[in-house]
């Protein structure tokens, strides 16, 4: 996905509208939408700013990456004095057959749970 469509989608997903946000940036209306139609680039302390806004990475922004959190979140203690980043660097270690068991045997537990009602999002 492009930096345009990205940034219209969060701001879609927050039911904001483009005035809303171009205040927020300090440029008028027109400047914003034409970040979000691709006529104009989305300036790197723009960027940087929707993303402190939204709660995502910068590299979401730029549509380098699916994951949507900021990298801060990946050295948040996670389970048994690991991080986030440390399991996920544990779990690309695996053979691509181990990370597709791995990957059922959650889906597993999010169905167990599901039954029990806990809510994953």
């Amino acid at each position: 996905m492009r930096t345009p469509d990205i940034i219209r989608k969060l701001r879609e997903e927050e039911k904001l509208t483009q005035g809303y946000i171009a205040k927020r940036l300090g440029v008028v209306q027109q400047t914003y939408s034409n970040y979000e139609r691709g006529n104009t680039e989305v300036p790197l302390e723009h960027l940087s700013k929707l993303a402190d806004y939204y709660g995502v990475s910068i590299d979401y922004m730029m549509g380098r990456t699916s994951f949507r959190k900021p990298a801060t979140e990946l050295n948040e203690e996670y389970s048994r004095n690991k991080t986030t980043g440390t399991v996920l660097s544990e779990m690309l270690r695996l053979e691509n057959d181990s990370r597709e068991k791995l990957l059922d045997f959650i889906e597993f537990l999010k169905f167990k749970e599901a039954r029990r009602g806990i809510n994953h999002e």
